[in-house]
């Protein structure tokens, strides 16, 4: 092949790229300035709360129990949401979304109770199960194949953008507004007030949320709901999905929550060190986002998907058993990125094996299936870490995931074939 033959070919490749992009439609662009910005406190709120739980004297297993409670009310009322999303509409699902989200994390943000905390903590779980519900379903339905694929991708470059550009105020605000304010360096209130920053951020989502163009929910029965689901449930496919899925929510649960806890408790990282390695994973997810509609071009979504997942476990090894914040932060970031690679495919895949009228169905039992076990694993990975054993839980994710890999590609290969157009 001559070298003009390869620049034309990159040229019509970003030019086709570039092409879809353009063709998302107003109610998708709105969707994802709605995405950016709540997720600039999830980015803060990533770095921060476990540590700001801490520094308000309570322990691992007590943040664990108040984690595990947000993960479990996901799971319980993802298939609930189902129901609201399917006669509501996306807008006044997401409209009641952002409602229980802001006084979640006002409570969340303000309260030292052990009584409310867990309350609000439900209440923020409840919140990101109507979120979760209609996310996915929603952008399918306001795209078409040709587009979908590259959007998913966008939509994780932008949701990593803005958890970078979370990261890193979350890492740095605390000693600044210290230094500014003469508070006590490592006390509660400047993480407190770092929180409140970040929740500015959800309260203006409501701005393009306003926006989208009302769907026309189906109201269909409640007979006709619970057939659908039913349908579902007997569909082998979709119960391979919700196993899939409800592994990945344990490997999740046991160890994701803990990262920050590990690098502050075990490593002894500042804040600022781990708001950079965060942000600067970010950073690399977003230029790994991008390649995912490429490299599942070459290799086929489920081999792509089960390979990234797989080739993160030995990083996530390197992870646990450094005594170096740098080695940690390498183990860390390539793990990130790997098993990350493969959430566009898990959450575009499990949609298209199944008609139309059960998206919302698959979304939420898989969700459930996933949060409610994503709760369990947090819970017995903060009572691990307790219990002084710092490096289980994330064996214990590392086995899981290697799993996970396994059982995708053994359920789904026969697809591994299929091209991305």
């Amino acid at each position: 092949m001559s070298s003009n033959d390869i620049e034309k070919g990159s040229e019509n490749a970003s030019g086709g790229y570039i092409d879809r992009l353009r063709s998302f439609k107003p109610n998708v662009r709105l969707y994802l300035l709605f995405v950016l910005l709540t997720t600039f406190n999830v980015g803060i709120y990533s770095v921060i709360f476990n540590l700001y739980i801490l520094r308000l004297g309570l322990r691992e297993d007590s943040l664990g129990l108040i984690l595990s409670l947000s993960s479990i009310s996901v799971g319980l009322f993802a298939i609930p949401s189902a129901f609201v999303c399917d006669r509501w509409g996306a807008k006044r699902t997401l409209l009641l979304s952002y409602a229980i989200l802001s006084a979640s994390l006002i409570l969340l943000y303000s309260s030292t109770s052990m009584l409310i905390l867990p309350l609000a903590s439900t209440m923020h779980g409840i919140a990101l199960s109507l979120s979760l519900v209609i996310g996915a379903t929603f952008l399918v339905e306001n795209s078409t194949p040709y587009e979908r694929m590259h959007l998913f991708s966008m939509y994780y470059v932008i949701y990593t953008l803005s958890m970078l550009s979370g990261n890193l105020i979350g890492g740095f605000l605390p000693d600044l507004l210290t230094d500014l304010l003469l508070l006590e360096r490592g006390g509660v209130d400047a993480y407190r007030l770092t929180l409140y920053f970040s929740l500015s951020a959800t309260i203006l989502s409501i701005l393009p949320l306003w926006y989208i163009k009302d769907d026309n929910p189906r109201q269909n029965e409640l007979r006709r709901q619970l057939s659908t689901y039913r349908s579902a449930m007997r569909n082998g496919s979709v119960q391979r999905m919700i196993l899939i899925f409800a592994l990945i929510g344990l490997g999740m649960g046991t160890a994701l929550p803990f990262f920050n806890v590990y690098f502050d408790q075990v490593l002894k990282a500042s804040t600022a060190q781990i708001g950079m390695i965060f942000s600067s994973t970010q950073l690399i997810m977003m230029a790994g986002y991008c390649l995912v509609p490429i490299l599942t071009g070459r290799m086929g979504k489920i081999t792509m998907a089960s390979l990234v997942q797989m080739a993160s476990v030995p990083f996530l090894l390197i992870f646990a058993f450094a005594s170096s914040i740098v080695v940690a932060a390498f183990g860390y970031t390539m793990r990130y990125l790997l098993m990350d690679l493969a959430n566009p495919v898990l959450n575009s895949h499990k949609l298209e094996i199944v008609p139309p009228e059960e998206r919302p169905m698959i979304n939420s039992l898989t969700w459930t299936a996933c949060y409610l076990f994503v709760g369990a694993g947090t819970y017995a990975g903060g009572i691990m870490m307790a219990g002084g054993h710092n490096q289980m839980p994330f064996l214990i994710t590392g086995a899981l995931y290697a799993l996970t890999a396994f059982l995708f590609y053994a359920f789904f290969g026969r697809d591994s074939s299929i091209r991305m157009d």
